[in-house]
């Protein structure tokens, strides 16, 4: 990608890179239970998503958890 090369760098402050990294975090969490209430959904995301849930579900059962 030499067009990269011509951008000038932009340095994002240590305060806004955590914030994303926070509201990342939240989303991922969000999705994790979206997909764990809705089986059928996660399903449509591919093995992918059923790659992600699959620990989940191994860590749910052995805790004795309802889990998907």
């Amino acid at each position: 990608m030499p067009e990269l090369d011509r951008l000038p760098r932009t340095i994002i402050p240590e305060h806004l890179m955590l914030s994303r990294l926070a509201q990342s975090e939240q989303m991922r969490e969000f999705f994790i239970q979206m997909w764990i209430q809705n089986p059928l959904l996660a399903r449509q995301g591919g093995s992918t998503v059923q790659n992600l849930l699959s620990p989940l579900v191994v860590a749910n059962k052995e805790g004795g958890e309802n889990g998907v």
